[in-house]
C-alpha cells in the first residue's frame, strides 16, 4: 500500500513529490476518476467474451475507500503514455468495484490469491495464467507489462 508522511519520495514515473502534484492529486474528486469512457463493468463473463476474441484484458480491482487504488488511478491510469499503449495493443479495459465488497469479485479475488484491493490483473492472449501486477503501479512498470503482449 501507498505509505504517506516520512516515507520515501514516489519516483517520477508515478507522481513528482511536489506541492503542486500533491494539490492536483488531492483535488482530484474521486468520482470524476472512477468515470472513463475507457473502462468498463468487470464481470467473468465479460473478460471470458473478450479472452475468446483474443483480446488482451487489464482488470482493475478496486474500490473508492482504496487509497492506493486512486493514486494508481490518478497517477498510472491517467498518464498519456500509458493510455497510448493501451489503445496501441487494443487493451480491454475492465473495472471491478469492490467498494460495498461485491460477493463474485470477493470470489475472484480469492481465485486470485488475494483478500483485498488493489489487485490489477493482465490477461495475455495464448497464456492459460493472468499475470498479477504490483499493487503500486507506475508508468514503468505498466509500460513493461504491456510490452509482452503479442
Amino acid at each position: 500500500m501507498l505509505v504517506m508522511g516520512d516515507a520515501a519520495p514516489i519516483s517520477e514515473n508515478t507522481l513528482e513529490n511536489t506541492p503542486a502534484a500533491t494539490a492536483t492529486l488531492s483535488a482530484t474528486p474521486i468520482s470524476n476518476v472512477n468515470r472513463s469512457a475507457d473502462w468498463h463493468t468487470w464481470s467473468p463473463a465479460r473478460v471470458a467474451e473478450l479472452r475468446a476474441q483474443g483480446r488482451p484484458v487489464l482488470v482493475d480491482f478496486t474500490a473508492a475507500w482504496c487509497v492506493t487504488c486512486q493514486f494508481n488511478k490518478r497517477t498510472t491510469f491517467a498518464n498519456a503514455k500509458v493510455k497510448a499503449d493501451f489503445a496501441l495493443h487494443k487493451v480491454a479495459l475492465l473495472r471491478a468495484d469492490w467498494t460495498r465488497r461485491d460477493p463474485v469479485i470477493t470470489a475472484e479475488l480469492a481465485r486470485l490469491g488475494r483478500s483485498g484491493v488493489p489487485v490489477y490483473v493482465l490477461y495475455v492472449p495464448g497464456s492459460n495464467m493472468p499475470r498479477v501486477l504490483p499493487e503500486l503501479l507506475s508508468v514503468t512498470k505498466m509500460q513493461e507489462a504491456l510490452a509482452t503482449l503479442p
